[in-house]
């Protein structure tokens, strides 16, 4: 038999269980739309148009190409940065 008891859980714990839930549903949510939005835009032609804008402007980056674009679809307010790249930590060796 068993020695331990078991305490049913209280409203606040099953609170807090069901807002992390919810957290982690959102992630989802948003990794399914993502990767959805990336076929829909990789079957059109939107790629092709993309890539010949920018071989016809070679001097403009393609933040400004982006922006352009975002403004003449209407997307009203757009805030987009290029950081430097951070090089990742080697993984190092491990022992045989």
């Amino acid at each position: 038999m068993a020695t331990g008891t078991r305490t049913a859980k209280t409203s606040s714990d099953l609170k807090k269980e069901i807002e992390a839930t919810k957290a982690r549903l959102a992630i989802l949510e948003k990794r399914a739309y993502a990767e959805e939005l990336t076929e829909l835009i990789a079957n059109t032609g939107i790629v092709k148009d993309f890539a010949a804008i920018k071989d016809k402007t070679k001097d403009i980056s393609d933040l400004v190409i982006l922006a352009a674009i975002a403004s003449a679809v209407g997307i009203k307010r757009l805030d987009m940065k290029q950081g430097d790249v951070i090089p990742r930590k080697s993984a190092g060796k491990k022992a045989p």
